[in-house]
């Protein structure tokens, strides 16, 4: 059955939140090398590439309904980060921002009786608690980690990020 219009322009947004993300990820990613945490930005780049899939995966959903991909602008953000903790909050509220988008997606097939778009949201709803979990554990950390000032603890972290 052919996509209604109004979902298809839900998902066709929630492409562009998944390209944003994407590219949040692998700025991220070049600000932390800048500060020379390899393995933050190993973290942060896995992230990006995460991203694109999820982007990858709605645009295969999307044609699979005979819907019609609409590809949109969207801003590119570079960082100048003073520490990690500040990538990992960044991180952690565009996971948020990108779950409350998931579940105004889901909220509108809920609404006109999508059952398959429901089924395909409840994969990326089940993603986020896992994404927005792992972001807010190294928030934490690197912010426990920054205010002690122990640099020893934050390299540790970091060679443990980059074996993701």
């Amino acid at each position: 059955m052919k996509i209604e219009t109004d979902i298809e322009l839900i998902l066709n947004e929630q492409v562009r939140h998944e390209f944003e993300s994407a590219y949040a990820y692998l700025g991220l990613c070049s600000a932390l090398n800048a500060l020379n945490f390899d393995g933050f930005a190993h973290w942060m780049r896995k992230q990006y590439r995460e991203e694109l899939e999820h982007a990858d995966r709605l645009i295969d959903y999307i044609q699979s309904r005979q819907g019609v991909v609409q590809l949109q602008d969207f801003k590119v953000k570079n960082f100048t980060l003073k520490c990690p903790c500040e990538a990992f909050k960044m991180a952690y509220d565009l996971e948020v921002s990108n779950t409350k988008n998931i579940h105004r997606a889901y909220e509108l097939a809920v609404k006109k009786h999508d059952y398959p778009t429901q089924v395909c949201l409840q994969w990326f709803i089940t993603e986020q608690v896992e994404e927005e979990e792992q972001c807010s554990h190294y928030m934490g950390l690197t912010h426990r980690i920054a205010t002690d000032g122990n640099l020893q603890a934050m390299m540790e972290l970091d060679r443990i990020a980059g074996e993701r």
